[in-house]
């Protein structure tokens, strides 16, 4: 993209169905307009989440700093493609590999989890 031309997630991903609601937001499956890749997006609103100092003097969502350290390189943990500040709440796109199953569906499902499971 050329410098300052940033665009907006509605070019970039369109929304699809309604996956669920939790403390931390609204999560819709979502799919990217440019590979048809399966996206999630998240939007929490900002009393929920917790804000990372920066060297630099700004702050940047907790979740952000998180899944850029851990999300790279790390094939078991969710790629954040997208995110932007929005006046009432955080906005992320996560990949969405297919099949998936939400951890405590999972908990559930098996009632517990052995070492080797966890890994």
């Amino acid at each position: 993209l050329p410098a300052g031309k940033k665009k907006k997630p509605q070019e970039l991903y369109k929304l699809g169905l309604w996956l669920g609601r939790g403390g931390f937001g609204t999560v819709y499956l979502g799919i990217c307009i440019m590979d048809r890749r399966p996206v999630s997006r998240q939007q929490q609103p900002w009393g929920s989440t917790v804000s990372s100092p920066q060297p630099n003097g700004t702050h940047v969502p907790m979740e952000i700093v998180l899944l850029e350290k851990v999300g790279s390189g790390c094939p078991k943990v969710l790629n954040l493609l997208y995110w932007s500040e929005l006046p009432d709440s955080l906005l992320l796109v996560i990949e969405h590999p297919e099949p998936v199953q939400d951890l405590f569906d999972f908990i559930v499902e098996w009632e517990f989890l052995c070492q080797k499971m966890a890994r």
